[in-house]
C-alpha cells in the first residue's frame, strides 16, 4: 500500500512553460483525497517552490535544496543540512577559477560573490537552460533581468563577514553553456571531501553537504511520519534524483529522464510534457485498490 508519493519538479512535475499541468494537479488532489501524502523533492529553494503551491492552493511537504532543507506544509523549516563555512570557502575558491556566476542558496535568501553584471550573465545562461525554446536575445534578457534570483540577489562585499554571520548555506548553483566545463568543475570539486555534487540539467552544477540528498532527507521525512520505505513512490528524471531511486524500491523515471535514472527505475512513465506524473499516480491508485 503506497502512502507517500514524492516528485521532483523540473523535468518531472513541471511540463510545458515550466507549469504544473491541470492533469497533474487533478491526479495529485485525487491521491490526497484517497489518503496518500504528496511531497515535492527538488533542487530549488523553497522560495522558488512556494509560487507553484500558492497558484494551485497545493498543500504538501517539500524537500528542497536537493535535500538541504525539509519544509512542512506551512513552509516552516523542520530540518536542515548545511555546508560548513570553511568548506564553503574551499568551494568558492575552486569555482572562482572558472568564468561562472555562482549562486549561494541560504536560509536567508540568495547570495553571490560575483558582480551584478556577472550575475546577470549567469541568469542569461540560466534562462537559456530553463527556456530552450527562446532564441531571441532580447527576450532571454527580459526573462533574466526579472528572475527573482537576480532581483533578490545579495552581493557579498566582505567574504570574512559573510562567513562569520549566522546565515546557513544550503547549496551552491551555477549554470554554464559548456558540458565540458561542468565535467571538469565536477572533477575538481570531487576532490573536496564531504560534498554531494549533482545536476538538475545537463549544463548546471549543484553542490550540497554530502548528507544533503533528496533520498536521505526524504527517508527521514517518511520515518518521522511512520511510513515504511516500500510505502513510498518517487518520481524523477535527473542525477539529483538518483539518491531517491537508491533509497526507495518503488520508483518511476520519466520518459525524458537521463539513462542513469531509467536504468535504476522500477517503472517508466510518460514524459513531463505528457503529464507523466499524473499517469504514474493513476497507476499507483490502481495498485492500491
Amino acid at each position: 500500500m503506497i502512502k507517500l508519493i514524492a516528485s521532483d519538479m523540473d523535468g518531472t512535475l513541471l511540463g510545458s512553460n515550466h507549469k504544473i499541468s491541470k492533469e497533474n494537479i487533478e491526479a495529485i488532489r485525487l491521491a490526497q483525497d484517497k489518503g496518500i501524502k504528496f511531497a515535492i523533492a527538488t533542487g530549488r529553494a523553497y522560495e522558488d517552490v512556494k509560487p507553484f503551491l500558492d497558484e494551485h492552493n497545493l498543500k504538501c511537504e517539500c524537500v528542497v535544496l536537493n535535500g538541504g532543507e525539509y519544509r512542512n506544509i506551512d513552509g516552516k523549516t523542520v530540518a536542515g543540512i548545511y555546508i560548513d563555512k570553511n568548506k564553503a570557502s574551499e568551494i568558492l575558491k575552486v569555482m572562482s577559477n572558472y568564468p561562472l556566476s555562482v549562486e549561494i542558496y541560504t536560509d536567508n535568501g540568495y547570495y553571490t560573490t560575483n558582480t551584478k553584471e556577472e550575475t546577470l550573465a549567469g541568469m542569461i545562461k540560466r534562462e537559456k537552460t530553463f527556456h530552450p525554446e527562446l532564441t531571441n536575445k532580447d527576450e532571454i534578457y527580459k526573462y533574466a533581468i526579472k528572475n527573482p534570483h537576480f532581483v533578490n540577489m545579495n552581493y557579498i562585499t566582505d567574504m570574512e563577514e559573510f562567513l562569520n554571520n549566522n546565515v546557513n548555506i544550503g547549496k551552491f548553483v551555477s549554470f554554464t553553456e559548456s558540458l565540458e566545463e561542468i565535467t571538469i568543475l565536477k572533477e575538481q570539486l570531487n576532490k573536496i571531501d564531504g560534498l554531494a555534487i549533482s545536476s538538475s540539467f545537463i549544463t548546471n552544477i549543484e553542490i550540497n553537504h554530502a548528507n544533503a540528498t533528496k533520498g536521505k532527507l526524504l527517508a527521514k521525512v517518511a520515518e518521522n511520519i511512520n511510513i515504511e520505505k516500500d510505502e513510498v513512490v518517487v518520481l524523477g528524471d535527473s542525477s539529483n534524483d538518483y539518491s531517491m531511486f537508491m533509497e526507495f524500491p518503488n520508483s518511476f523515471a520519466m520518459e525524458n529522464a537521463i539513462p542513469e535514472i531509467k536504468k535504476v527505475a522500477k517503472y517508466i512513465t510518460s514524459s513531463n510534457l505528457e503529464h507523466g506524473v499524473a499517469k504514474a499516480i493513476y497507476r499507483i491508485l490502481d495498485s492500491n485498490k
